[in-house]
């Protein structure tokens, strides 16, 4: 039986598209790295103010904003 990889969720905030190229390309990277423990999904908006985001967002769970 193939053992499912539990999938962790990221919010981002970029400024523009090389930002969000680059986290599209890590995520591609993580997700299909073999020695991976988990997936990840990274959840990411072109927006100049993070805080504008961050308070957009409806999240139920214990969410760390660093």
């Amino acid at each position: 039986m193939i053992k499912r990889k539990s999938t962790l969720k990221y919010y981002f905030s970029v400024e523009g598209e090389t930002e969000q190229w680059y986290l599209e390309w890590l995520q591609d990277q993580i997700n299909n790295a073999p020695e991976a423990v988990s997936k990840v999904s990274f959840n990411k908006q072109i927006q100049k103010d993070p805080l504008k985001r961050a308070k957009s967002l409806a999240i139920t769970d214990k969410v760390e904003i660093s």
